[in-house]
């Protein structure tokens, strides 16, 4: 596919300043390409999901979320486990972004790449991708391969939550390539739902 001023949106499932997983989105930003357009969205805006505030209208956070994931490339989703879980902060965005009461979800046909990460060994952070994929697909093309899965994550980053360990700085970048050409499968559906949001019809 065209890689000029292909855009991803980074989510992390963690509000901790420090947190690894925010400290992914960031070094996803700093690895991507120069033709790469990164942002992070900061989920600590998102309510939990109420239907009756939705019955009023979706608050402006949420609308903005939706929005972004509807006019991005692709999703880069950064999760811990918690209890065998996705964790709190990261299902309440899920719940608004993948509603379709009143419009389409954004994360329709949209491509997404999942990163888990585990203090400990592979086992335990492997359930959480799993996870998140059944969560999101459909309707969402979560890419199944390869996965991305930091384990032993306080030898990989520094007090600050910043990703120093160069290994897995080059793992995230390869990562993030492989987005844009599992992106590329499904062109004509993204494209079609970019113009639709840029249209304002979504």
């Amino acid at each position: 596919m065209e890689h000029k001023d292909f855009r991803i949106i980074g989510l992390a499932g963690s509000l901790r300043r420090a947190s690894f997983y925010r400290g992914i989105v960031r070094a996803a930003h700093e690895v991507a390409p120069e033709w790469m357009s990164y942002e992070g969205f900061a989920l600590a805006r998102i309510p939990y999901f109420n239907q009756d505030v939705e019955d009023q209208g979706n608050p402006e956070p949420v609308n903005e979320l939706r929005e972004k994931i509807r006019a991005y490339d692709a999703v880069l989703i950064a999760t811990p486990e918690y209890d065998y879980a996705i964790p709190g902060v990261l299902t309440a965005a899920l719940d608004w972004a993948l509603r379709s009461r009143y419009d389409p979800t954004p994360f329709r046909h949209k491509p997404v790449g999942i990163v888990g990460g585990e203090p400990g060994r592979r086992w335990d952070c492997q359930g959480t991708v799993g996870t998140e994929a059944d969560t999101l697909a459909p309707p969402a093309y979560v890419m199944p391969e390869p996965q991305m899965l930091i384990t032993f994550s306080r030898q990989r980053f520094d007090e600050n939550g910043d990703l120093v360990d160069e290994e897995t700085r080059d793992r995230l970048r390869h990562f993030l390539s492989v987005l844009v050409e599992w992106t590329g499968r499904f062109e004509d559906p993204t494209k079609d739902s970019r113009r639709q949001a840029r249209e304002g019809r979504a």
